[in-house]
């Protein structure tokens, strides 16, 4: 960790002295060929220090090279792509070395020289060329090693699965762990971060970070053309396609207005048995979703208490939720849990041949807004061919609880800051499947 604040501190400097630079994210870019020989030179002289016999050789190289790839990529998390490239560099070493020492042909000091440096010269190489793939796949290892139970990540990363039964039951027995994955805010590694450490300015840091993670255009726009592919739903109303920040504010204004005006006797009347309406999805994700929306004329009233800053909360809320549907946190979670080198994990593709990017649903209700996030994976053995069917299918509900508070004047509804703020919940399942009995 020390090696990788090192490095975000040259980061910035570097950052300071050239203003009008573009930021950049790593490191590597920044070493001249004489740093990343000086670099070699230190690690052959601390791998030289530390050997003491033949069997230590290859996991001092791979302890030396990984916590300097750390540094020099800046980030926390190795992924298994680099362990596999600086396992083949050791393995290799390590050959050289043997044969070389039994032919005596140089001492240890001099193959390192001979045979080490050159393959870390390589190996740097390789850094510099590939750094934004391996910096993104970093950061995806970091993001599971952080969300998911380390024996659950084993578990399901190691088992031979004989058949989709087989896969049924295993799933049910770790339903609890499947059902309760925590997600952290995307903003957590940023002004979130401090906010989390407590104080007076959480509620601003946290805000503040909001604010900033959705102030990049990019991903404001990419959002929008996301949600065009979704079905979003504010209890149960369908929202229109927006094509700005703006305009999506304005129609979930709308529908949130249209809520609190209905008659609050009418929509009692719909359904006298039932004082909750089932979710539109319920039953063709099936799992357990209600919305809490009654249309009691309390909660009426209550809605009509939701003011123009609680709606552009909800709308940065919804384009940070559609930015991450589809390709975002559940399917790599899905892929990393059931994916393999046998199998690949899609997004579902409805009958047509267009991806279903899933459904948003959003449910307000007295205290709190939820927004719910479905999708559907489909998993094919390798090599996919276009009539293939998927071996099994997983649907996965990502759910976001914003809390509510009444201002000290109880004239308006505004988000409640708590601890859980922006975290969220993921549930994977495997679709429901009728056992056929063969006669």
């Amino acid at each position: 960790m020390h090696m990788i604040n090192n490095s975000l501190r040259r980061i910035r400097c570097l950052a300071d002295a050239n203003p009008d630079e573009p930021m950049q994210e790593c490191v590597i870019q920044y070493e001249p060929k004489k740093a990343i020989r000086s670099r070699i030179g230190l690690i052959v002289r601390t791998y030289l220090r530390n050997v003491d016999c033949v069997r230590d050789v290859h996991k001092t190289l791979m302890t030396l090279i990984l916590r300097a790839t750390l540094e020099v990529l800046a980030v926390e998390a190795w992924c298994p792509e680099l362990r596999s490239a600086v396992d083949r560099l050791a393995t290799q070493y390590e050959h050289k070395v043997s044969f070389a020492s039994l032919a005596f042909l140089s001492s240890p000091d001099a193959s390192a020289e001979t045979h080490l440096a050159p393959l870390l010269t390589k190996y740097f190489e390789y850094l510099q060329m590939d750094w934004k793939d391996l910096v993104s796949r970093c950061e995806l290892e970091r993001m599971l090693r952080t969300v998911l139970d380390s024996d659950l990540r084993h578990f399901f990363k190691t088992s031979v699965f004989h058949s989709v039964g087989h896969i049924l039951d295993e799933c049910r027995r770790e339903r609890e762990s499947l059902d309760n994955i925590a997600l952290p805010p995307p903003w957590v590694e940023g002004v979130f971060g401090m906010a989390a450490a407590g104080g007076e300015d959480t509620k601003g840091n946290v805000d503040a970070a909001i604010q900033q993670y959705v102030s990049d255009q990019d991903l404001v726009k990419q959002s929008l053309r996301d949600m065009r592919r979704e079905v979003i739903t504010v209890n149960g109303q369908v929202l229109p396609a927006a094509h700005s920040h703006m305009q999506l504010a304005e129609h979930l204004g709308e529908i949130l207005n249209s809520l609190s005006h209905k008659s609050p006797r009418k929509q009692l009347g719909r359904k006298k048995s039932s004082r909750r309406r089932q979710s539109l999805y319920t039953s063709d994700f099936g799992l357990e979703l209600e919305s809490d929306f009654s249309g009691s004329e309390s909660e009426a009233s209550l809605i009509s208490k939701i003011d123009v800053g609680l709606v552009d909360v909800l709308a940065r809320r919804l384009l940070i939720s559609a930015s991450r549907t589809g390709t975002g946190d559940a399917y790599f979670i899905v892929r990393d849990l059931f994916g393999g080198e046998e199998v690949e994990v899609v997004p579902h593709h409805s009958p047509h041949g267009k991806m279903n990017q899933g459904t948003i649903e959003i449910i307000v209700n007295f205290n709190q807004v939820i927004i719910k996030c479905h999708n559907k994976f489909d998993i094919f053995p390798k090599p996919i061919v276009s009539d293939s069917d998927a071996l099994i299918q997983f649907h996965t509900t990502t759910t976001e609880v914003i809390a509510l508070q009444q201002t000290r004047d109880a004239s308006h509804l505004k988000e409640k800051q708590t601890e859980l703020t922006g975290w969220r919940t993921l549930a994977i399942r495997p679709a429901y499947y009728e056992r056929v009995h063969l006669h």
